[in-house]
């Protein structure tokens, strides 16, 4: 106990130093770095710096009289390789590296030897080596993600030095035979063919840097093709050369087989009729020419081949368009759509073409465009012909629909006219008849009076009901909107369906040819809503705008798939609708029809207005 005693009072010399001694003491102490702290026999802390505070986290009152892996560990005994306990045992400085948290941390423990000999305490020194264990983690990783680099590589490595290996990895053990000890010493050029040896030395001593090819030999003496490249560098203080070698014999026989295949290609489409290939190069010169191009075109193979494809095949009102979309695809990789054109012949003229683009990479990696052409003239022409076709059919269309509105209207007029006048005479003159019978008539003979009156009056109904659904005259007479007011009052009676109509700016009325194909297409939409829909409600809209008069029907009936309900081979009673689209389509409307099952029909008509 007196050393312990007698290390107190060497340690807290307030009282026997000047105080400006002791001032300059503290200061000095508090502004090391490092965290240090004095210790007595049992570990207990006496004294500690500032940066102790700071790595603790602590008042100094809370450090002193505790230990520190009471304070940093956290137990309430040393840790295992303590340097305190190594130390009370050696008399010596002993060290300890650990991580705490996520800082590394290098401890130093010192000790402190009275007067006698005997240990009185320690020094106790922590520092904070975080930064260097980093650094040292990172040149390990460096080194060993370059040697796994290296041994994981595909490609040999070698490092020389004028021209003699010093090193090589695994890859280059197996690529070639010899083993590191063999290969140490060898000249570089040991491992390429005779016939390429100059070329390679040269390279290497030369310090040439771009990828080349040579003729590489194995140990046992067989060859292949490699690929090679080499850079100097500067490795355990000396100037290298690093060559990395690569086995290009699978990629030699991939190009072969290109080759080949490029061949085969041109070889069948060197023959194949009716169908016009041609190759261009990057610079739109022309490098491929089939038979069918010849015959399309009009040059021989030997007339095209190297020249521009724009002097020879495109108008010359297309030339700079034409060079502008082949520099794109072949610099920003834009695409030239397939499409229809107008190209050139030999002579000059012109016919149109459907035109098909592909840039393919050919051996060497160069971009190469080629086009398939097919003539379409007896295409255009047969589609000329069947336009022409449909043009007649459309002409006679509206020929048979106007000669049936004509006679419509001829036949309303006749039977309103003629057979009511009739109907009317029928009745008067019975009435005639009647009074000059005998008042004593029998009750049958009254009775068969009776029924003509009533059979006359009922033929006369029908008949005027014929003639309005023929043709109603109000249509000619008082125009579109209040004829279908008038329509949809009967029909709202006679089917009882909840019927909505709104007219929307037809206070000038149109051309009687629209009037008639609007009121036809609602006259024929509200039949089949009462044939097939089983609807509740009916919307019908008119409404006339700036360039045309538009019509929309909606019903809430249950639908139909139109695909299906229009299929050409089976129109499942679609004559209808067939009708209103013919009948839109002769005034350059357009027609259409949205339904599906369970969601009611939707029928949309826009006639332009002339």
């Amino acid at each position: 106990m007196p050393a312990e005693k007698q290390t107190h009072e060497e340690i807290n010399q307030k009282e026997m130093l000047p105080k400006t001694t002791l001032a300059q003491w503290h200061t000095t102490f508090d502004a090391i770095n490092d965290a240090v702290c004095l210790l007595d026999m049992n570990g207990k802390i006496l004294r500690c710096n500032k940066t102790m505070e700071s790595f603790l986290k602590k008042s100094s009152k809370e450090i002193i009289g505790g230990t520190c892996w009471e304070l940093v560990h956290g137990t309430d005994k040393p840790v295992k390789g303590c340097p305190i306990v190594r130390m009370k045992k050696t008399f010596c400085r002993e060290t300890l590296v650990l991580k705490v948290d996520d800082k590394w941390l290098n401890v130093t423990v010192d000790p402190v030897i009275d007067e006698t000999g005997n240990l009185a305490g320690s020094v106790h020194i922590i520092s904070d080596i975080t930064r260097r264990k980093q650094r040292e983690e990172a040149i390990k990783e460096s080194k060993e993600r370059y040697r796994g680099l290296s041994e994981a590589s595909f490609e040999a490595i070698f490092i020389s030095e004028k021209g003699v290996c010093l090193e090589q990895n695994s890859t280059a053990e197996k690529m070639f035979g010899y083993t590191l000890s063999e290969a140490i010493g060898r000249k570089g050029v040991e491992w390429i063919a005779p016939e390429d040896r100059e070329m390679v030395m040269n390279n290497m001593l030369s310090g040439y840097e771009e990828l080349y090819e040579a003729t590489a030999l194995r140990k046992d003496g067989s060859t292949f093709p490699a690929e090679i490249q080499g850079k100097m560098m500067h490795y355990k203080r000396r100037t290298v050369r690093v060559t990395a070698l690569n086995d290009i014999t699978k990629r030699k026989q991939a190009e072969e087989e290109l080759r080949k295949s490029e061949q085969r290609f041109r070889s069948i489409f060197e023959n194949i009729p009716n169908i016009a290939v041609q190759g261009y190069d990057a610079d739109r010169k022309i490098i491929f020419w089939n038979q069918a191009s010849e015959k399309l075109y009009g040059y021989k193979k030997e007339e095209a081949i190297g020249n521009q494809l724009e002097d020879l095949i495109i108008p010359f009102e297309m030339r700079e368009s034409v060079i502008e979309a082949v520099r794109n695809w072949v610099e920003n990789g834009i695409p030239i759509p397939h499409g229809e054109l107008k190209l050139m012949r030999k002579d000059k003229t012109t016919f149109p073409v459907y035109s098909s683009h592909v840039i393919l990479k050919n051996i060497n990696g160069e971009l190469e465009m080629y086009c398939i052409d097919i003539d379409m003239t007896e295409r255009k022409q047969a589609e000329e012909a069947l336009l022409n076709s449909e043009k007649r059919l459309h002409y006679l269309s509206s020929q048979l629909i106007t000669a049936q509105e004509k006679e419509r209207r001829r036949i309303s007029l006749e039977l309103h006219d003629e057979m009511g006048q009739a109907l009317t005479a029928i009745s008067i003159n019975i009435r005639s008849i009647e009074k000059e019978l005998p008042l004593d008539l029998t009750p049958l003979i009254k009775e068969r009076i009776a029924e003509i009156y009533s059979l006359a009056d009922q033929a006369s109904e029908q008949i005027r009901e014929l003639s309005h659904y023929l043709r109603p005259s109000m249509l000619d007479d008082l125009g579109l909107v209040p004829t279908l007011r008038w329509y949809l009052d009967v029909y709202r009676k006679r089917t009882n369906l909840d019927v909505k109509y709104e007219p929307i700016n037809f206070e000038e009325r149109p051309s009687p040819e629209v009037e008639t194909v609007i009121y036809r297409v609602v006259q024929e939409a509200l039949n089949n809503i009462v044939k097939h829909a089983q609807a509740g409600s009916v919307l019908v809209r008119v409404e006339r705008k700036d360039k045309e008069a538009a019509v929309f029907i909606k019903d809430n009936g249950r639908g139909f798939e139109v695909n299906e309900f229009l299929a050409p081979d089976d129109l499942k009673g679609g004559i209808g609708l067939l009708g209103m689209q013919e009948r839109v389509s002769i005034l350059e409307g357009k027609f259409s029809l949205q339904s599906s099952k369970g969601h009611g029909t939707r029928i949309s008509v826009e006639i332009p207005l002339h």
